[in-house]
């Protein structure tokens, strides 16, 4: 919003990636400091990108994700794990039949597909 020959706005994105979660840092550790950060950057991605300039331009970014094979990987071993754990709890209480999680051993034990 420009009010008075000033620019202002608020500004939110989630942490779920190294690159927000990068910017976020960097826009918290500036403190006040923000706005000449924030122009200066959009100015250099502006002078890259001189089409946005256009009132016809349709902005469209799209951000990628950017999480590894190996931290699916590893984060699906560790809810099996836990899966697994659970199961032999239950099946050390008498809960749960014996082999009862032989799907889930399976699946770790085909964990390759991931890497």
């Amino acid at each position: 919003m420009r009010k008075n020959g000033k620019y202002r706005f608020s500004l939110q994105f989630p942490a779920e990636t190294d690159e927000q979660i990068q910017a976020g840092e960097l826009l918290e550790r500036l403190g006040n400091r923000k706005s000449a950060v924030v122009v200066a950057a959009l100015g250099e991605y502006l002078t890259a990108h001189p089409a946005l300039l256009s009132p016809e331009c349709k902005v469209e970014i799209r951000a990628e994700q950017r999480i590894s094979p190996d931290f699916i990987k590893e984060m699906v071993r560790k809810m099996l794990d836990e899966r697994l754990e659970a199961a032999k709890d239950k099946r050390n209480n008498g809960d749960v039949a014996e082999g009862g999680d032989n799907n889930i051993t399976e699946m770790l034990n085909n964990m390759d597909i991931f890497g």
